[in-house]
């Protein structure tokens, strides 16, 4: 049994004529009477009898046709290749994920988009580890991740850079010993030391830079994730050493001032990450369009709010 003999007996079913069905499967008469033949040995039933309205199915061959059908409505529909994606009537799932950074920098960005222009998507942000990641894009149980996963630059995956990133520092309004928006070196070694270490390892850079530099500071606190750095930094006089776009965030709230930092870094850039898998799924592709053009220019505002910051009067 093959496809084209499920697509035999509904079309005979649906004409009662052999001439008919063999035009629209494009078959000559001969081959549509001999394929016919098959299908009656291997079901053995005559499926058809004639009769005034031409061909009549037997009660065997109403049972295989309503089979048929929809076995053939799930093939083709798992075999259709989907052209195009349409945001405002799509209903669809997002699966991504990001560092507790990513959700601050990009989540309230995209969401407010695609409430204007996908209004019926929806975007679950998934949490995972360094080491689950790379599994979790394969198997499709995460289909974007956003943010600095350097692990997953490996063959398989795809890559899209969106902006640039550096880092700063945050300190309490009233800090007796920084004045200003800079930092000597001198203090900046003195001071304690708040150490976040999320999951996203873009610490790490800076912890490798103070390293090549034989630098070394007392880290008074460590900590996991960013959202409590606020509220410590504002209540001690501890510093902490934090991306642009985190400190820009916290800057929103009261008690915080943003300073630079004393050791040139070298910047380091988020981007897009996908497996090969999903490169071709239409409604992926056109999320990863919405989130690159999102960010396209986010570098250079970021880098402005910095410098306007740092040197007021030059704006």
């Amino acid at each position: 049994m093959d496809l084209n003999l499920l697509r035999l007996i509904v079309e005979l079913h649906a004409t009662r004529s052999v001439s008919k069905a063999s035009e629209a499967l494009q078959l000559s008469q001969p081959a549509t009477s001999s394929a016919l033949g098959r299908l009656r040995r291997i079901l053995g039933d005559p499926l058809f009898v004639r009769g005034r309205g031409g061909m009549i199915p037997t009660p065997r061959c109403e049972q295989v046709v309503t089979a048929a059908k929809q076995a053939l409505s799930m093939i083709d529909n798992a075999i259709q290749t989907p052209t195009e994606f349409d945001p405002k009537t799509a209903q669809r799932n997002f699966l991504v994920t990001l560092s507790d950074i990513g959700e601050m920098v990009f989540l309230p960005r995209i969401m407010a988009h695609l409430a204007r222009v996908a209004p019926q998507c929806n975007l679950k942000s998934k949490a995972l580890t360094v080491k689950e990641l790379p599994e979790a894009m394969e198997n499709g149980s995460t289909e974007l991740a956003i943010g600095f996963f350097p692990d997953l630059e490996r063959p398989g995956f795809y890559m899209q850079r969106l902006f640039e990133h550096n880092f700063v520092c945050l300190v309490r309004k009233d800090h007796p010993r920084v004045k200003g928006n800079k930092v000597s070196l001198a203090t900046f070694l003195d001071l304690p030391h708040a150490v976040v270490e999320p999951e996203g390892r873009s610490h790490e850079l800076f912890e490798q830079v103070l390293k090549s530099k034989g630098i070394s500071r007392r880290v008074q606190l460590n900590i996991p994730h960013f959202m409590s750095v606020p509220a410590i930094i504002s209540a001690t006089d501890m510093i902490v050493t934090v991306p642009q776009a985190v400190a820009q965030y916290f800057l929103r709230l009261e008690g915080l001032r943003m300073v630079q930092l004393p050791i040139k870094t070298r910047s380091y850039l988020l981007k897009q990450h996908w497996h090969a898998k999903l490169h071709t799924d239409p409604a992926l592709k056109w999320l990863r369009g919405e989130v690159a053009q999102l960010f396209v220019d986010y570098d250079t505002g970021l880098k402005k709010q910095v410098k306007k910051h740092f040197h007021p009067r030059s704006h």
